[in-house]
């Protein structure tokens, strides 16, 4: 095999790995289908003043705790939503995370996501091809005092668009030729073995006259 077909095969097999990343992402892009009965109330929830505290999970976050973070949402109009529940394996999804994917899913704008099950399950979630400017909050502590606490330091603009992830099209055949060139480098290397371990030389030189 020559250097130009090398090279062809190469940017072929690259392709392909994109096209198959690509495949993969618009799959999972319509999180939102197969969304629970909780992840539905907790939107509808949410659509109302940007915070829902679950009705079983009041203990967690009282209502005056509530109407704090509201306030603070409302006097700085971040496209920022908090979520309030206790962690649950049985409301329709397989991890939190995706609870969290599947409430972004549905909401009408680019927003993140506090998803606050205590200090140690919270996090916060982006829509899709969006993130955030700053550094997640740290959730120790009281809910209602750290929440708004990290919304004071978000910018007025806390989110950010996500360039072509690839570079466009100069980006994406490049790409494809690294990842095409490291399949060929691995082929090229499985083969050297074999050829060793039947007696033969690692490379298939032509003989000499």
């Amino acid at each position: 095999m020559n250097r130009l077909t090398s090279l062809l095969v190469a940017g072929l097999l690259g392709t392909l790995a994109v096209l198959v990343v690509d495949s993969r992402l618009d799959a999972s892009a319509d999180l939102g289908e197969g969304a629970g009965d909780r992840v539905l109330a907790a939107v509808e929830g949410l659509r109302d003043d940007s915070v829902h505290v679950d009705a079983a999970s009041r203990t967690m976050l009282d209502e005056e705790g509530e109407q704090a973070i509201a306030e603070a949402l409302a006097e700085r109009d971040l496209p920022v939503y908090v979520l309030v529940w206790q962690d649950s394996w049985f409301a329709g999804y397989d991890h939190y995370l995706q609870a969290a994917e599947q409430v972004l899913a549905h909401l009408d704008e680019p927003a993140a996501l506090v998803l606050w099950q205590g200090p140690d399950h919270s996090t916060t979630q982006v829509t899709e091809g969006y993130r955030l400017t700053e550094y997640e909050p740290d959730y120790l502590g009281d809910p209602a005092l750290r929440i708004p606490e990290w919304f004071a330091q978000l910018p007025e603009e806390p989110l950010e668009r996500l360039g072509d992830e690839y570079g466009g099209p100069v980006g994406g055949f490049f790409l494809g030729l690294f990842l095409g060139l490291a399949v060929l480098l691995v082929v090229w290397v499985l083969i050297g073995i074999v050829r060793l371990a039947t007696g033969r030389r690692f490379r298939n030189l032509p003989a000499r006259t």
